[in-house]
């Protein structure tokens, strides 16, 4: 068995209906929108942070993590199929504090603390953006193998 399922699904490799679950939820999820949509947030948040942006960015919308195309798929058909993995759970974690980072950052920048958002947006928010892409590239290989498995 590849490792990279292994590391997603923990202990459940063995688990007769992981397949399954994966294939169903994962069918949901249009993994390159999800991840050319995360990427995006740098540029955006880089350019409001230079102030180029033309967008009015709110820091009280962007926290939620649940409002954009990858996290209704994570609080929905995810959770309902991946949930009980513990990759899955680490995509939501990441996820939820890349919002809570990007947040932090706009709310930083307004405050007038330019400084304090640049640290954020390097130490915090970039980091936390390459984990959700490297939990994105995961699903994508679990997608994969499972689709070459069935055929």
């Amino acid at each position: 068995m590849f490792s990279f399922f292994k590391g997603f699904f923990g202990n459940s490799v063995n688990d007769s209906h992981m397949e399954a679950d994966a294939a169903r939820a994962m069918g949901e999820l249009d993994i390159d929108m999800a991840q050319a949509a995360h990427e995006n947030w740098k540029l955006r948040l880089q350019t409001y942070l230079d102030g180029r942006s033309e967008e009015e960015l709110s820091a009280e919308t962007i926290c939620f993590d649940d409002r954009c195309d990858l996290g209704k798929w994570i609080h929905g058909p995810g959770t309902a199929s991946l949930g009980r993995f513990p990759g899955f759970t680490a995509l939501m974690g990441h996820h939820k504090m890349f919002h809570y980072a990007a947040s932090n950052v706009v709310a930083l920048t307004k405050a007038g603390k330019d400084g304090e958002a640049h640290k954020m947006m390097m130490r915090q928010f970039e980091p936390l953006s390459g984990s959700v892409m490297a939990d994105l590239d995961l699903l994508r290989k679990i997608a994969a193998s499972s689709k070459a498995v069935r055929q």
